[in-house]
């Protein structure tokens, strides 16, 4: 499947480094406001450069978007891509507010688009912890 970044600060290196694991995806391009991130990445992962988010989503090329935008920008660029009928998949959280994730699934549902949504910090060691003091009752009754 044919993916494009948006975004190509730190979280995109991680990403970058661990895409030859799955060799069913195949990075076809790059987008960032920031053209030294922007310039940057793309000398480490080799990738088209796009000029804006608008020349990305209408790239028949690109199958899904992986959004690594800052948290704040999620819902907007998410939303854009899904109304450009790309499958999404998100850093965490998928919108800042729980309003907005679920426009973002309506919106994605009826199109036949995957939109998904990094899960590590709910598995993360902290959050997991604070899981099992909720449930053994350390913190109290929540």
């Amino acid at each position: 499947m044919n993916v494009a970044f948006i975004g190509c600060g730190y979280v995109a290196d991680l990403y970058g480094k661990t895409l030859a694991n799955y060799p069913a995806l195949n990075l076809v391009g790059v987008y960032d406001q920031n053209r030294r991130n922007l310039d940057q990445f793309v000398r480490r992962w080799p990738a088209r450069k796009y000029a804006n988010l608008e020349d990305l989503v209408g790239d028949p090329a690109v199958e899904l978007v992986i959004n690594l935008t800052n948290p704040r920008s999620h819902y907007e660029v998410t939303r854009t891509c899904l109304e450009g009928g790309k499958h999404v998949y998100s850093e965490k959280p998928l919108a800042m507010t729980a309003d907005d994730a679920s426009k973002l699934a309506e919106l994605a549902e009826p199109k036949g688009l995957y939109l998904a949504s990094a899960p590590c910090s709910v598995l993360s060691e902290t959050a997991q912890t604070m899981w099992h003091a909720i449930k053994e009752r350390v913190v109290g009754k929540v």
